[in-house]
């Protein structure tokens, strides 16, 4: 016997056993056409069924996985066990009188996944001639009416069973005539319908279910009428909210039965699968979106969605990759006086102003061409094996382009650009390449700005030994002790004593001699030694104050970098120095610069947490950056230090004006005002009249090494001194 797969035409013996039963004689010798058998197979209205010797299904028709209530995936493999109803009890004698005989037929009650159940008539034999002893067992359904009245021989006693099993079954069930009235309703029809099937039964059913007109169900309903064919469908049925399974069959003497039966548990489960298979593929849709952004985030500016720094490294380093003798030429450009724009319009303005300049940028690149915004106002070009002149073309034509005013909102700014730029062949090194282009670019600010410029000889000499004091800074600050520090003192206006110092700090070269600190910190802020070098200074600075612990009042001040101030733990480094040194915190006091917390933020935050240690904070080269009453009120600000270019501005209107308006402001805060840079007489007096409680400056006293600093006793300064005042500040009597 040969077993084929499920929806596969049955056997000769399946068919032969078939015609045994139904009394007709197959011929030995024929042999059905492998068409003909599929048809048989499928097509069939009754179930065909083959199973193995313990009763496990191995192949079924459709009719037979209809009567399961299974599809055909589902069929293959299941246990008699899975399919019979374990209430019937016929099922153990028909399983013995089988395995005895090799033969069965009779009536057998089915059980479906759902629970119903279903009368069927079993015709079960065991192939003879098949060693594994493989059965083709035949399934009649018996619920169905038509077949009943065929096998009935009493009319009356048929109608009798029909009505039976109808009442019996799990469906429910309606019957129409050909002309659409209702002819028979069971009782689990009646249930889930909601209606007296007594009164529905003699009536036309679309008057009686009028709902039904114009949806899924009159579509299906009228196409089994007209065709002849049966339909399965699912659908919602809107008065009774019922989500049903229906088939509908014609009947033999015209008009239709349909049996229906409520899934709405089924529809639920499988509503809540798609659900959750809806969600998943959305959290994997956003899951990827989310990367992608991220990525682009990563690599791109979200001002200008140009290439940000680290896009534009990663896609030189892929056209290094491929092509690692590519000559690349490496334009610098800084927009000139951004810093007043963002001061003086904000940072919103700024950033439309960034915009603008990106897309002008935009238009005079090439696709070829990498353009990115470096940072800041900085924005950088590459450009693969473009020649000389080319590269010289496109910076006249930025230069020119951004000569133009940009309109934001209701300003018309003027803008200009500085260019430096840099060139190699086979370059490999683009670190290099973007040193010298900015080296280049400073040269054209050095020059007067709004132009371009070649980084060349000179320029290469300069990068040399900014490259050699790195070196020998990072030497200096890791492997010897060359950094010292001096001291400038700070003379009160209202008793010419000394009672404050900054630590400034110098550097003891063992070739060069002493190197001040204008000339090597810009170095260790590019190459981030002046993490280490800022630490090296306040550990000095704590140490040198522990041994002027006999002065009273004193506090020593130490500048501390935005790249300082912008990593977690300065306040931890410096409890750590002056615990080590014996220093109280209120001898001590760190200087910032007034564009390093201008934007407040984390850095203000870690400036307070400084100051809630009784750590003094000072303001430096106040004036220089965000001159805002509002913004200084909310720092956290105990000395404000005067730049020296507003001393120097002394006897002029705008000058005097500017001075009065700093010391008013420092003092409406509660600050302690140092003004720096003081060199003539005419300026000790403008400020002893504007009110500054203290100064700096070449015309008292030059930065000096710590023994050389005069504590205490009153120095004579130039000037008759006003009667002491009080200093009211309380932040600095701690």
């Amino acid at each position: 016997m040969t077993v084929r797969p499920v929806g596969a035409a049955p056997t000769t013996e399946a068919e032969s056993g078939a015609e045994a039963e139904s009394g007709t004689e197959a011929e030995p010798e024929a042999e059905a056409e492998p068409e003909a058998e599929s048809l048989l197979f499928t097509r069939s209205t009754d179930g065909v069924v083959i199973t193995a010797e313990d009763g496990s299904v191995l192949s079924a028709n459709p009719a037979a996985c209809r009567l399961l209530g299974r599809d055909q995936d589902e069929v293959r493999g299941l246990s008699r066990a899975a399919v019979q109803d374990p209430t019937d009890a016929r099922w153990p004698g028909a399983i013995s009188l089988r395995d005895s005989e090799g033969y069965f037929r009779g009536e057998l009650r089915l059980r479906r996944p759902d629970g119903s159940t279903v009368e069927v008539e079993v015709t079960s034999t065991v192939v003879p001639s098949d060693p594994e002893r493989r059965a083709i067992v035949l399934l009649h359904d018996r619920s169905r009416l038509a077949e009943l009245v065929e096998r009935a021989g009493d009319m009356q006693r048929a109608a009798a069973t029909v009505i039976d099993t109808l009442e019996s079954i799990s469906d429910a069930y309606f019957a129409v005539d050909k002309n659409w009235m209702v002819t028979y309703v069971n009782g689990r029809a009646e249930q889930l319908m909601r209606i007296d099937r007594w009164a529905t039964v003699g009536t036309d059913f679309w008057e009686s279910f009028a709902e039904l007109v114009g949806t899924t169900f009159e579509r299906h309903y009228r196409t089994v009428m007209r065709t002849g064919e049966p339909t399965e469908f699912e659908a919602f049925y809107n008065p009774t909210t019922l989500r049903c399974e229906v088939r509908a069959y014609p009947l033999h003497g015209g008009g239709m039965a349909v049996y229906f039966r409520d899934v709405a548990e089924r529809y639920a489960a499988r509503q809540e699968r798609e659900l959750l298979l809806s969600r998943e593929r959305s959290a994997r849709a956003a899951a990827e979106r989310a990367q992608v952004e991220l990525a682009e985030r990563a690599t791109h500016d979200t001002v200008t969605g140009l290439l940000n720094r680290w896009g534009l490294l990663e896609q030189i380093a892929r056209t290094l990759t491929e092509n690692p003798h590519a000559s690349l030429s490496v334009m610098f450009i800084d927009l000139d006086r951004f810093k007043l724009v963002n001061d003086t319009l904000g940072h919103v303005v700024g950033d439309q102003l960034l915009a603008v300049v990106a897309d002008r940028l935009r238009s005079l690149v090439r696709s070829s061409d990498l353009l990115a915004r470096f940072g800041g106002d900085e924005f950088v070009i590459v450009l693969q094996d473009s020649p000389v002149d080319r590269v010289e073309d496109l910076a006249r034509r930025i230069v020119a382009t951004s000569g133009e005013p940009v309109a934001v909102g209701r300003a018309l700014l003027p803008v200009t650009v500085s260019v430096g730029i840099a060139r190699a062949d086979a370059a490999s090194d683009i670190d290099t390449l973007l040193r010298e282009a900015d080296a280049a670019l400073y040269r054209v600010k050095d020059a007067g700005r709004d132009g371009f410029a070649w980084f060349d000889e000179g320029l290469h000499r300069e990068v040399v030994e900014r490259v050699g004091i790195e070196r020998d800074l990072r030497q200096a600050l890791t492997h010897r002790d060359e950094l010292t520090l001096h001291y400038q003192p700070a003379f009160s206006l209202t008793t010419g004593s000394v009672s404050h110092v900054e630590a400034l700090a110098r550097w003891h070269h063992p070739e060069r001699g002493l190197i001040h600190a204008s000339d090597f910190v810009a170095v260790a802020e590019e190459s981030g030694l002046i993490l280490t070098l800022g630490e090296r200074v306040i550990a000095h600075a704590a140490a040198q104050a522990a041994r002027w612990a006999h002065v009273p009042d004193m506090r020593v001040w130490v500048n501390v970098s935005a790249r300082q101030l912008a990593l977690p733990g300065l306040e931890e480094i410096l409890v750590r120095h002056l615990a080590a040194a014996g220093v109280p915190p209120e001898r001590f006091g760190i200087e910032v610069t007034e564009s390093t917390v201008a934007d407040g933020g984390r850095l203000v935050e870690n400036l307070r947490a400084v100051q809630d240690l009784g750590i003094a904070v000072a303001i430096d080269d106040f004036g220089t950056g965000y001159s805002s009453l509002s913004r200084l009120a909310r720092m956290p600000v105990d000395v404000i230090k005067i730049d020296q270019s507003f001393v120097a501005a002394v006897g002029t209107p705008t000058g005097d004006a500017m001075l009065t308006g700093i010391v008013s402001l420092a003092h409406s805060i509660g600050a302690h005002v140092i003004a720096e840079g003081v060199e003539t007489t005419e300026q000790l007096h403008a400020l002893t009249d504007v009110g500054a409680d203290a100064v700096t400056g070449y015309l008292l006293a030059a930065p000096t090494a710590p023994d050389d600093v005069t504590w205490g006793s009153a120095v004579a300064l130039p000037l008759p001194l006003p009667l002491p005042l009080p200093l009211p500040h309380a932040r600095m009597q701690r």
